[in-house]
């Protein structure tokens, strides 16, 4: 049986989510990318800690790339095509993670 694909509106910048199925995915997901920020915040105020060496900083990229391979697996062509070009998931693990799988 094929399902009909929903559209689902996300804004990053706001951290909403605008649909009714899957919202405990993406919620899960902006919690834990807010927490990572907060972790940032505290650690930007240790001038001699270098980005490349800094675990919170780690969460914080890993909150960004499973967000967004969540909304590229999702998404439709448009979606997908511009975090194609923002390059954030050059891994390709977004054609199906094992972080998506897991939310399931």
């Amino acid at each position: 049986m094929i399902q009909d694909k929903k559209t689902y509106y996300v804004d990053i910048a706001a951290e909403s989510i605008l649909t009714e199925q899957e919202v405990h995915v993406l919620q899960s997901v902006f919690d834990d990318k807010h927490k990572a920020d907060l972790e940032t915040y505290v650690r930007a105020h240790i001038p001699f800690r270098e980005y490349h060496k800094d675990p919170e900083n780690d969460h914080y990229d890993a909150a960004q790339k499973v967000l967004y391979a969540i909304i590229y697996h999702l998404g439709d062509d448009a979606a997908r095509h511009h975090i194609d070009e923002m390059g954030i998931l050059t891994d390709r693990k977004s054609d199906d993670p094992k972080e998506i799988r897991d939310f399931r």
